[in-house]
Order: C-alpha cells, then sequence, then structure tokens
C-alpha cells in the first residue's frame, strides 16, 4: 500500500507539471481530471510493479528448485 501511496503523489505531480505545460486547454474542473489520471497511471504502474516482483520471487524458486534437482542427480 506504500508503494502505492509514492506512485499515486507521483503521478499527481507529473500530471499537475503535465497540465501546466498544456495550460488552457483544460480550464474546467482540471483538478478532478488531475486526480483521475494520475490515479489511472498509479493503477497500472502498481500493477506492473508488482508482477515484476512476482516474476522475480518466480525465478528465484525457479533457481533454486534447478539447483535442487542438479544435485539430486
Amino acid at each position: 500500500m506504500k508503494s502505492f501511496l509514492r506512485t499515486f503523489v507521483i503521478c499527481i505531480i507529473l500530471s499537475y507539471v503535465f497540465l501546466l505545460i498544456i495550460g488552457g486547454l483544460i480550464s474546467e474542473n482540471g483538478l478532478a481530471l488531475l486526480v483521475f489520471v494520475a490515479f489511472v497511471i498509479t493503477v497500472l504502474i502498481t500493477i506492473f510493479t508488482n508482477q515484476e516482483s512476482k516474476i522475480e520471487d518466480l525465478e528465484k524458486r525457479l533457481t533454486k528448485l534447478e539447483e535442487q534437482n542438479k544435485e539430486n542427480e
């Protein structure tokens, strides 16, 4: 949950900077759009980060099983 919140805050900041660059294109309810876009980006980044950590854990388990298999042969 901490990593999600950290990523969410970073996305809010980056989205805010993006809105400053774009400027007046989105003049009404820009904050709500900012929070929504940051939330969507955060969810995607969190999903990919969690998948990456799961893949790393599986690689470690696979390496361990391969070592055990070599020892048993």
